[in-house]
């Protein structure tokens, strides 16, 4: 078990609500930095620690100290289906209503980049994300199978198919891009495959919507609990999370992420 995430997860947390402490059963792990109430569906950070919150159609972004910074309506659009802000000056915005990628820059102003995937002969995708070798993952419904396409928009690798490789058929929870490997859950398992497509691993990691890659290990909820699972262990380790209605919970060098169904709160960290 690797003691960088449970100095951090043998919590006892002290609050009412969301208290002004996090404690450890070791040491005080930090103090809560700001908290704010919000009416978002979804969050995530990206690795500067700024915030993004959104709903259906819109998007809030909020600096590591909690100012409020821009916001995006997306009603021209659609309804949101994902934000990937693992690139904080392009933040990639996935409509799977209309299969459309928008990309946005730093104060959420649109970028220009707008991508019809139906034009490119894609009809069904499920899931997008962000590629650090330029480019796109996105998932085909119809071919089982992530593609990426280059920053031409042109389709330069692609996984196996994922049903008939392994017998069953894949719906993801999320798609991402971190570190050279390209990840892809769902309801069955967690799916590991290199940058160029060639799979790797199945992990047995079941019913993750969203999950976190904090130094090679793989974090995410299950049920009330902050799980971590390192790969080359095999590892998986979790702690219950005494949180009323908590949702989500992310990582960065500027602090812990709170996400809940009220209120997003950040507590320092001593990491």
């Amino acid at each position: 078990m690797k003691a960088t995430l449970f100095t951090f997860l043998f919590l006892c947390i002290c609050f009412t609500g969301l208290s002004q402490e996090v404690v450890s059963r070791e040491v005080v792990f930090g103090k809560r930095l700001f908290a704010f109430p919000h009416k978002a569906d979804h969050f995530t950070t990206d690795q500067l620690g700024n915030i993004f919150l959104w709903n259906d159609n819109i998007i809030w972004m909020y600096s590591n100290k909690g100012d409020s910074l821009a916001a995006f309506n997306s009603r021209k659009y659609g309804s949101i289906s994902h934000v990937d802000a693992t690139n904080p000056y392009e933040i990639l915005v996935f409509f799977a209503d209309y299969n459309l990628v928008l990309f946005l820059d730093n104060y959420l102003s649109d970028n220009g980049k707008d991508i019809d995937l139906q034009e490119l002969g894609y009809d069904q995708i499920s899931n997008a994300c962000k590629s650090r070798a330029n480019g796109i993952w996105i998932y085909d419904v119809i071919q089982q199978r992530a593609i990426h396409l280059n920053d031409n928009y042109v389709k330069d690798k692609q996984t196996l198919n994922l049903s008939q490789w392994f017998n069953e058929r894949i719906t993801p929870n999320l798609l991402l891009e971190f570190n050279n490997q390209l990840f892809i859950s769902s309801d069955e398992a967690l799916f590991v495959f290199d940058h160029f497509g060639t799979f790797k691993r199945k992990i047995p990691i079941k019913n993750i919507t969203t999950f976190q890659i904090v130094n090679e290990e793989i974090r995410y909820l299950k049920d009330q609990n902050y799980c971590s699972y390192i790969q080359k262990s095999f590892d998986e380790s979790c702690r219950e999370i005494p949180i009323k209605s908590l949702k989500n919970l992310r990582v960065e060098k500027t602090g812990l992420y709170v996400f809940t169904s009220e209120k997003l709160s950040v507590f320092s960290t001593n990491k």
